[in-house]
């Protein structure tokens, strides 16, 4: 599995972090979509080289910062566009 992690209007979304379920929910929900993004695109090795920052200001606001070889990450934007 890659390294994930999801930043809000500069504040860290952890579990200690997230305060409502509305918020469990959207950062749930935004996890698994990536999640089943890219493994449709890349093998569970691959996956394991990859890190993915999530960055926004809110959660209608995110862009996605993906940090490994150049080969995997192009994989993965590729599946991304689609």
């Amino acid at each position: 599995m890659f390294e994930f992690k999801m930043t809000i209007n500069g504040k860290p979304m952890t579990e200690t972090n997230i305060k409502n379920e509305l918020e469990i929910d959207m950062f749930e929900t935004v996890i698994e979509v990536i999640k089943e993004t890219v493994e449709s695109a890349i093998s569970k090795d691959e996956a394991l080289k990859i890190k993915i920052d999530v960055i926004g200001t809110d959660i209608e606001a995110l862009s996605l910062d993906i940090i490994g070889p150049d080969d995997i990450v192009n994989k993965i934007k590729a599946a991304l566009d689609d």
